[in-house]
């Protein structure tokens, strides 16, 4: 996960990567460097995010370039930025893309990302669509928008979104400023009624950093995972490797000390370890999701709590729900 650039051209009131603006971006030898040392490493995907990795003026020289290293690669765009050139430079190196739809209407979708972005927005996938980019459609799921997840889902699909999952807004950056992020009784909510939905147009859900789902639906068709041991890497827009890319936590300089060091720093040094040692506070003895949730998300936890290894506060069962 590479933040390519904090820049971006909304400020949206749930944004949890808002602390990276100001954060000077890799230049594009820099940037070539590092995607040479990631194909070295055998990493076999990279996605570009940000802020908004559009606003980088080398981004399809860079995606290209790692294209001819063997890589895989995804763009996550807030889609403002997409005209017909882009959207044919996207389709032409079959460039996976993911975007964000945080609502059904412009009432809606505007609450959370500004004025005059439902059209631009729009107006973006409507160009991915007529040059024949797969769009995958994520829902940041906040207190804006909680009650609107099943409409929000059927607009993804209405937008021929390829694929669509979930997930909670973090209480960080934006967010955490503007008291926007999802309460633990709203999410569970929106997880029932995105699960019901799911089960009615009988399309697969992907629900993102919340691996207590199970919890709350047994739904086949909802999916979910747990970050603790998926062997990824953030990288901040300058070259730090990052705890979590929610934390902006760094462990070590990916430029100065390399991809395999800092690979090693992130795994095997003091907070690597605790990542990835299961949580036993109380509340989470007995649960029937533990070995799969570990404890839930530890960047949640940190934030809230300050210390790594407590349970997820966004967890039904840690909040009693």
């Amino acid at each position: 996960m590479w933040i390519v650039t904090g820049k971006c051209n909304l400020n949206c009131r749930h944004c949890y990567a808002s602390p990276y603006r100001s954060e000077a971006d890799l230049s594009s030898a820099e940037s070539r460097r590092l995607a040479r040392e990631l194909a070295e490493a055998r990493v076999r995907h990279i996605n570009f995010t940000g802020g908004e990795p559009l606003l980088r003026r080398d981004i399809f020289d860079l995606l290209k370039y790692c294209i001819e290293l063997g890589l895989d690669v995804s763009v996550f765009t807030n889609m403002t930025l997409v005209n017909s050139e882009v959207a044919e430079k996207l389709a032409r190196l079959e460039i996976f893309t993911l975007t964000s739809l945080d609502g059904h209407v412009r009432e809606v979708f505007e609450a959370v990302r500004g004025a005059g972005t439902w059209e631009r927005f729009l107006r973006g996938v409507r160009h991915a669509r007529d040059a024949g980019v797969e769009l995958h459609i994520n829902i940041a799921v906040t207190e804006l928008n909680w009650m609107y997840v099943d409409k929000i889902i059927d607009k993804a699909i209405e937008l021929n979104g390829a694929s669509v999952s979930l997930i909670p807004s973090m209480p960080a950056g934006n967010a955490l400023k503007n008291k926007v992020y999802v309460t633990s009784d709203h999410f569970k909510q929106a997880l029932a009624k995105a699960a019901e939905k799911a089960e009615e147009l009988g399309i697969e859900l992907a629900v993102w950093c919340a691996p207590f789902v199970g919890l709350v639906t047994d739904s086949k068709y909802v999916v979910y995972g747990n970050c603790r041991n998926w062997g990824v890497m953030d990288i901040s827009p300058s070259g730090k490797a990052l705890v979590c890319d929610v934390l902006n936590v760094r462990v070590a300089d990916v430029i100065k000390e390399g991809v395999i060091e800092a690979w090693k720093r992130l795994t095997t040094g003091e907070l690597g370890r605790l990542i990835h040692e299961l949580v036993v506070k109380d509340v989470c003895r007995g649960c029937p999701q533990l070995r799969s949730c570990l404890g839930g998300c530890y960047a949640r936890a940190y934030i809230v709590y300050g210390d790594l290894k407590s349970p997820d506060p966004l967890c039904p069962r840690v909040r009693g729900l």
